[in-house]
Parts: structure tokens; C-alpha cells; sequence
């Protein structure tokens, strides 16, 4: 079962989009709230059938600060735009790395300010290199993305059930 969920806080703001069986699991617990479920879908046990959450709301708050997408492959190359940020050139997904700007051998961490997309042969040219010993600055700054799920989720994913909780919050 492939359903995924709107995750809202205590206020109705949308947070995030989760997988539909962990945002049931959240509403089982007690953690969340059902607003929304899916017509005629359902997670069923032995003895019942518990319809599929369409959107949850938390029973609590969620600070903005606190809401912040991953730093991983998938969302490092939404962020650079499948571009690397050494060459310019735009490439399929198959076709980049990672690279860590900082590289990890001199202490580098694995956060949004120190990745950034790379193509195969830029990132064998810079190697465990500094950016300016080997003259390759990335185009872009990089630094974390906009926390707004917006952004991240095309339009043609969005359901239609989620479109109330999200009119406030362009753009769709």
C-alpha cells in the first residue's frame, strides 16, 4: 500500500507529507488526530478495517524552526536542481554525487551547508580538496532548503482532500 498523508500541527499548518501507515500508527497511539481519510481504503488486523488516513493533525504545536527536510541524496539534488554546482551542467539523477565541499577527510560534516550536488567527473577532479586549492568555488552557496513542503511535493501529487489545509500556503 503506497498512501501518503498530510501531517499537520495542533494548528492546522502543514508540516510534512508521511507515508499513511506511520501516520496512522500516530493516530493509533494517540499522538495525532484523523481529519481526513481515503475513500474506501483501509489497513486491516484479524478482526478490523481502520480507513487509511488522508491528513492527521498533531495534538501538538510544531515550532517552524523545527521543521526541516533531510539532508539526503534526493533531497540535495531538488535543492541544486539536478545542476552541478561546479560545472554548471544539469544531469539525470543517475549521473551525480555528493560532494562534501569540506571534504570529510579534513572534517567536513554532513550538513546542508557543506553538500552539494556534483557530477562524476567534477567530483574526481576536486577530489579531497579544498574548493579553493584546486580553483572549484561551487556556483551556488550552499545552504539549506525553504522548510515548506510546497516545495518539495509536485502538484500532481498533491491530493485533493489536502487542498483546503494547504490554500494558505502557496504555492501550489
Amino acid at each position: 500500500m503506497e498512501f501518503k498523508t498530510l501531517k499537520l500541527d495542533s494548528s492546522y499548518r502543514p508540516i510534512q507529507v508521511i507515508d499513511s501507515f506511520e501516520a496512522f500508527c500516530m493516530v493509533w497511539m494517540g499522538r495525532a488526530n484523523l481529519v481526513e481519510v481515503y475513500n474506501n481504503k483501509y489497513i486491516r488486523s484479524a478482526h478490523q478495517a481502520f480507513p487509511v488516513p488522508c491528513v492527521i493533525a498533531l495534538k501538538r504545536y510544531v515550532k517552524i524552526s523545527k521543521i526541516t527536510l533531510k539532508c539526503n541524496r534526493r533531497n540535495v539534488f531538488w535543492r541544486d536542481r539536478n545542476t552541478c554546482q561546479y560545472c554548471g551542467n544539469i544531469f539525470s539523477e543517475s549521473k551525480l554525487t555528493l560532494d562534501h565541499v569540506t571534504p570529510r577527510s579534513k572534517g567536513g560534516p554532513k550538513t546542508w551547508e557543506n553538500i552539494v550536488t556534483a557530477c562524476h567527473k567534477c567530483n574526481q577532479r576536486k577530489g579531497d580538496k579544498l574548493p579553493h586549492e584546486v580553483n572549484m568555488i561551487p556556483l551556488r552557496l550552499p545552504k539549506p532548503p525553504s522548510p515548506y513542503i510546497f516545495h518539495t511535493i509536485g502538484r500532481e501529487s498533491v491530493n485533493e482532500k489536502w487542498i483546503p489545509y494547504l490554500e494558505g500556503y502557496k504555492p501550489l
